[in-house]
């Protein structure tokens, strides 16, 4: 036996699986800050932080679901961190168009001054954005089927081998 033999094929993806698991965990780490430090102490509506709070802290411990699941080999785990992206990436995105069109979400609610705010809240989506991207592509490459490439497989020649 030898030794690309001796362990299954999802095993040879084990590297793959750990990173999009690590980077799903440092976007959960994040997300959960902003639900459970950040949108308490931010002046909003009651109706809005009942609802944003809840989801927030749900969407962030989502990614430590999904990142379980990807470290111990379950496809639902990549394609829940596929998910976690879409969703991420989309509200990163109306929170872009936000801050471009001059309704700035930062510097409403923030303590700093507002170029600062609004600087440091533009920089937070866009890295949000690229996390999201690396840990979706890592996971969605770690669950596809591996298939085997049919120009190194050669036909067993029994009886060249035998003379």
């Amino acid at each position: 036996m030898t030794a690309s033999t001796s362990l299954p094929r999802y095993a040879h993806r084990r590297g793959t699986r750990g990173f999009a698991a690590f980077v799903s965990v440092i976007a959960g780490f994040v997300v959960l800050g902003v639900g459970a430090v950040v949108l308490p102490t931010v002046a909003l509506d009651t109706i809005a932080a009942s609802w944003l709070i809840p989801l927030t802290v749900a969407f962030g411990l989502a990614h430590f679901v999904a990142a379980y699941g990807l470290i111990r080999h379950r496809t639902w785990g990549g394609r829940l961190v596929g998910y976690l992206a879409a969703i991420g990436i989309g509200i990163a995105a109306y929170g872009l168009i936000l801050t471009l069109t001059g309704m700035d979400p930062f510097e409403a609610t923030s303590k700093l001054p507002s170029d600062r705010a609004g600087a440091e809240g533009l920089g937070l989506l866009i890295w949000m954005i690229g996390l999201w991207l690396v840990a979706a592509r890592y996971a969605l490459k770690a669950i596809r089927p591996v298939k085997p490439n049919a120009a190194a497989i050669r036909p067993l020649n029994v009886a060249a081998a035998a003379a």
